[in-house]
């Protein structure tokens, strides 16, 4: 149970971009308490650059009704959904004053979903996963989690993203042992790949911006997150995947060793990435060699990361920060209580990581990394270290 006077909802996300479906599970967590949302920065769990930058997907969220934006930092923030959940979870907990993790899924069945968190959180099921995924089977770990869930129970609750990434919570909450009370809010709209009707998915709305339809956007998304990406187009401040491939392209022709401390990389995989990358032309080309139904463009995405950033399994030691990236006069009440109750280092401004722990400053210079190479993405970048001069948005 949180330590302020009021009720503290949290959801973990991404928030690439801010769309209506977003601003729907904001008002349903309204009507619960303040809200704080732990919002991934520069890349997204798909390893994916976020189409604008942090602080301005934080505005955006903050206007639609999140009282305090805090960051899931890199690399934890471009993990698999395990890691990405664990990370979040933790971080949640460890602040001292979240009373609920909310979060979308596609089943909308918080007993379903708990149930099937106990299950994939057994030895049993863990053992035949890590069986499945180190035989070398032409499979991702999310259809190797699906299938390995399916086979040893005989039943499919998995109807989407949303439903594994809650599953991942709510295991990682009992895993924990955090007190924190899972509730889950039936998620309306599109699938992440453009299925379905009501809410355009954020997917949908990326592609959208690829093709300058305005209009749509703007039905598609809050005003606030409108004018934030009309802004950026006309500043070519939009972050462009494509960019980033001549980057890694680059560093592996150059024939340096990119590839042997990086995290969930086997020898194949490496092997096809380097192939692919004197091969092909494109961030697309790439992925379209190197995809196997075992590594699925997700994987190998964050694959390419965390080549480039030099990311390595040490990197993965454990979350030990979050920073500030936006709050209101409710939020800045949150985080007065949270300076008293966290058990993890609170960054308000980037000039500030300076004064933390040793552990915590190599972190946060890894993140720091991730957002300098992010800018590189945009058609109008900043130089490396503009970010490290950011403010939270303060409304």
């Amino acid at each position: 149970m949180g330590e302020t006077a009021m009720k503290v909802c949290a959801v973990i996300c991404e928030y690439n971009p801010f769309h209506l479906g977003h601003a729907y599970l904001l008002s349903k967590m309204k009507k619960r308490g303040a809200v704080l949302a732990l919002m991934s920065g520069s890349f997204t769990q798909r390893g994916e650059p976020a189409v604008v930058s942090k602080y301005e997907r934080a505005r955006a969220a903050l206007i639609s009704g999140a009282d305090l934006v805090l960051e899931l930092p890199f690399p934890y923030a471009a993990s698999r959904a395990d890691s990405f959940a664990a990370a979040g979870v933790r971080l949640l907990s460890w602040l001292g004053c979240v009373d609920e993790l909310c979060f979308g899924s596609e089943t909308g069945d918080a007993a379903a979903l708990s149930a099937a968190a106990l299950r994939v959180g057994s030895d049993e099921f863990l053992a035949v996963l890590a069986s499945r995924l180190s035989q070398g089977h032409e499979v991702s770990y999310r259809r190797a989690f699906a299938e390995v869930y399916r086979q040893m129970f005989g039943t499919d609750i998995f109807r989407g993203s949303n439903d594994i990434l809650a599953v991942s919570y709510l295991s990682e909450i009992g895993k924990q042992g955090a007190s924190m009370l899972p509730v889950a809010i039936r998620r309306v709209g599109e699938a992440y790949d453009g299925r379905g009707k009501g809410f355009s998915s954020a997917s949908s709305v990326r592609k959208m911006l690829q093709e300058g339809d305005f209009e749509s956007i703007r039905q598609s998304v809050p005003p606030g997150m409108a004018e934030i990406l009309e802004v950026a187009s006309r500043e070519g401040r939009l972050a462009e995947e494509k960019r980033l491939y001549p980057l890694f392209a680059a560093l592996v022709r150059s024939g340096r060793e990119v590839f042997s401390e990086a995290p969930d990389m086997t020898d194949e995989l490496a092997a096809r990435l380097r192939r692919s990358a004197y091969r092909a032309k494109s961030m697309e080309e790439l992925l379209t060699l190197a995809e196997t139904k075992r590594y699925s463009p997700s994987r190998l995405r964050r694959a390419v990361l965390y080549a480039l950033l030099h990311v390595e399994k040490t990197d993965f030691s454990g979350v030990s920060y979050t920073s500030v990236l936006a709050a209101n006069a409710t939020g800045r009440e949150i985080l007065a209580s949270i300076r008293k109750t966290a058990r993890t280092e609170i960054v308000t401004k980037p000039a500030d990581y300076i004064r933390c722990t040793e552990k915590t400053r190599r972190a946060f210079e890894l993140c720091a990394r991730a957002d300098s190479v992010w800018e590189l993405l945009c058609e109008n970048p900043r130089d490396g270290g503009a970010m490290l001069r950011e403010h939270p948005v303060m409304l």
